[in-house]
């Protein structure tokens, strides 16, 4: 978060008031603010990157949550509670994960964590197996397998899909099985030129 962010933040904190985007009107607020991170704030505040103030007023009741390979007993309910919820929001079958994967899922580091793991179970869902690269891969090689990440290769799996239908986003959209808007903010996200190449 910017240290401008941080200034408003911890002014709607201490205040209690916001002002809307475009408003000149104060407005009252009665809100708990939950916030989460992966980085390092105490060693940000040490660098001047993180505001002290802000810091302290949001450290009251913190919880650290360990990452999914330290507790890999989690994996397989996870990907049940994501297969059930993203397939119902895609409106496409669950993909059945058999015994022999669901052990490679668990033995993978999951350095993403719970993202990497939703993100995973939706890619799955979208294109209806489980992709080779895991499929195949061999238990004992677990350890030392280093696949691409998911962002690469949901970014690689949209731009086939959309030099497919010749960058037609509303025809892509509709087959990955989300919306246009949904499509236009993943182009912008994963920086994908929509150029036509000639």
């Amino acid at each position: 978060m910017p240290l401008d962010m941080q200034v408003k933040l911890l002014r709607v904190i201490e205040e209690g008031v916001i002002v809307k985007i475009g408003g000149t009107v104060p407005k009252y607020v009665d809100v708990r603010i939950i916030a989460a991170t992966n980085k390092d704030l105490k060693r940000l505040v040490e660098e001047g990157r993180f505001r002290s103030d802000l810091y302290y007023r949001l450290n009251v009741l913190p919880l650290y949550i360990m990452p999914l390979r330290e507790r890999r007993d989690d994996i397989p309910y996870l990907i049940k509670y994501f297969m059930d919820r993203l397939s119902k929001r895609l409106n496409k079958k669950p993909v059945i994960i058999d015994e022999a994967e669901m052990q490679r899922l668990i033995s993978y580091d999951w350095p993403g964590n719970i993202r990497e793991l939703e993100n995973y179970v939706e890619y799955v869902i979208n294109i209806g197996h489980i992709p080779k690269n895991l499929k195949e891969m061999d238990t004992k090689d677990v350890q030392s397998f280093t696949p691409r990440t998911l962002i690469d290769v949901e970014k690689k799996h949209i731009q086939n899909t959309l030099r497919h239908f010749d960058f037609n986003v509303t025809k892509a959209a509709k087959a990955l099985g989300i919306g246009r808007n949904t499509l236009y903010r993943k182009i912008k996200d994963l920086n994908i030129d929509l150029t036509v190449p000639k």
